[in-house]
C-alpha cells in the first residue's frame, strides 16, 4: 500500500533543539518512491515559519497552537484527531507524547528528565517536579500505542526500555545531525603563557540555563583559576528556562565577577546566528548533566576548538576520549581539568583533530533518511499486521 500522507505532531514544540530537528529533517527530504505525498506539520506559527516550503510539505496552522498551554491542551484534545483522520495514514509525534485515538503512530524520545529521576530529585520546585512526572505518564501511553519508537542516543534507549515497556515496538537508533556551518579549521594551540589579563584565554559554555546546567560551578572554578594566576575568561551564551536557576546564575555573577571583568553572559543567540559566536573563542566548556543527544555538544566538536566536558552519559558516548572530563557538582574537579588543558597544548590539538573527524559521522541528510524510511516500515508492518 502506498502511503499517500505523513502527519507529524510538533504541537509541543518550543524553539530550540526539536525547532532545529524538525527543520533539518523536512530539509533534507527528498520524495521516494512517491511513498510521501503530502506531510502535514501540525505546530505554532513561530515553529512553522522557520520551515522551508515545498511541493509536498503542508503546514497546518491554528490560533490554539500559538496561545496558552491551556489552548494547546484543547486543540491536542478537541481538534487534533479530526485532522489527523481526514487528513494522514501515519503520525510522528517528534515529542513522543501524542495520546490521542489516531493510529498507527511512530513516536520519539527527546528529553531525558523524564528518565533521570536524580536529576528532577534536585529540582527544588514541587510544579515542575509534577509537569516532569505527568510527561513521563504521557509519554508511556504514547509510547506503548506506538508501533515505532526513535531513540537518539544509547543511554536514552536503555533507560527507556527500563521504565517503559518496548518488547513489541519498532525501535531505532537515529542521531541527530549537525549543520555544516559549525566546521571550522582547527585553531592554532598555543601554550598559556601566550595569554594575559588583558588578551586572556577565552572559554565558551553554551546552553539554556536550567539546575543541571551548572554554570555557577563553572564560574567559581573560573574565578578561582584567575585568582591562582591563569589568564581565563569565560563567555555564556543561553537564555533561562527556569527562573530559580537564572537566579543562582545571577547572585554567583555577583559574588564572583562583580564587575563584570571576566565572564560576559550574552543571554539567548538564535540559532542561525550561533555559529559566528564559536569563531573568536579558545576552549568550550560544556557542563550538562543530562541530555539525550546534547547537539551543543557535537556543535562544538566541530567547531575545531578544544572540550572540557561533564563526565555524565550521554556527553563520553559522542565525545569518546577525545575530551577534558570532569564532575559538573565539584569546583575543584572542574579547575582540574581546566588546569590540565590549559596546560596541554598538544593535547588540545590530538583532540580537535579527533573530534572534527568524528563528527563527519553526523549528518542531517543521514538523519532525514534514516528517520522517513523507519516511519515508512512502520506503517509497512502495521498495514501488514492489519490486513493478516
Amino acid at each position: 500500500m502506498v502511503m499517500r500522507s505523513l502527519g507529524i505532531d510538533a504541537t509541543n514544540v518550543g524553539l530550540g533543539g526539536g525547532t532545529t530537528h524538525l527543520v533539518e529533517i523536512l530539509k533534507h527530504f527528498s520524495l521516494k518512491n512517491n511513498n510521501f505525498l503530502k506531510i502535514y506539520v501540525f505546530s505554532s506559527d513561530k515553529v512553522l515559519n522557520q520551515i522551508d516550503d515545498f511541493e509536498a510539505l503542508v503546514k497546518i496552522r491554528s490560533p490554539y497552537l500559538n496561545g496558552s498551554l491551556l489552548k494547546r491542551i484543547f486543540f491536542q484534545f478537541f481538534i487534533f484527531d479530526k485532522l489527523l483522520f481526514k487528513n494522514c495514514d501515519i503520525l510522528f509525534s517528534i515529542t513522543g507524547d501524542y495520546i490521542g485515538s489516531f493510529r498507527p503512530i511512530v513516536g520519539m524520545s527527546r528529553n531525558m528528565l523524564l528518565y533521570d529521576k536524580k536529576i528532577v530529585s534536585e529540582i527544588n520546585s514541587l510544579s515542575q517536579k509534577i509537569k516532569f512526572k505527568l510527561s513521563f505518564y504521557r509519554q508511556k501511553r504514547s509510547f506503548e500505542n506506538s508501533i515505532g519508537v526513535i531513540f537518539i542516543s544509547k543511554i536514552a534507549r536503555e533507560l527507556g526500555s527500563k521504565l517503559i515497556d518496548l518488547n513489541s515496538k519498532n525501535i531505532s537508533l537515529i542521531h541527530h545531525g549537525i549543520s555544516t556551518k559549525f566546521s571550522n579549521s582547527p585553531k592554532d594551540q598555543r601554550s598559556i603563557e601566550d595569554y594575559s589579563y588583558t588578551n586572556p584565554f577565552q572559554f565558551l559554555y553554551v546552553s539554556t540555563i536550567h539546575m543541571y546546567k551548572h554554570q555557577w560551578n563553572v564560574i567559581k572554578a573560573i574565578g578561582d583559576l584567575r585568582d591562582e594566576g591563569y589568564p581565563i575568561a569565560l563567555v555564556l551564551v543561553g537564555g533561562s528556562i527556569f527562573s530559580p536557576a537564572e537566579i543562582l546564575l545571577t547572585k554567583t555573577l555577583k559574588q564572583v565577577d562583580p564587575k563584570g571583568e571576566f565572564v560576559n553572559w550574552k543571554g539567548h543567540i538564535d540559532y542561525s546566528e550561533i555559529q559566528n559566536i564559536y569563531k573568536n573563542i579558545d576552549g568550550i566548556i560544556y557542563a550538562s548533566t543530562c541530555e539525550n543527544m546534547p547537539n551543543i555538544l557535537l556543535e562544538s566538536m566541530s567547531s575545531g576548538t578544544a572540550i572540557a566536558c561533564s563526565q555524565t552519559q550521554p556527553m563520553p558516548e559522542f565525545l569518546k576520549n577525545s575530551g577534558f572530563y570532569f564532575d559538573s557538582y565539584s569546583i575543584e574537579s572542574i579547575k582540574k581539568a581546566l588546569v590540565f588543558m590549559l596546560n596541554h597544548p598538544e593535547i588540545r590539538k590530538q583532540y580537535i583533530f579527533d573530534n572534527q573527524k568524528q563528527v563527519k559521522e553526523y549528518s542531517w541528510d543521514k538523519t532525514s533518511n534514516e528517520t522517513f524510511d523507519f516511519i515508512l516500515s512502520c506503517f509497512h508492518k502495521f498495514n501488514n499486521n492489519v490486513q493478516e
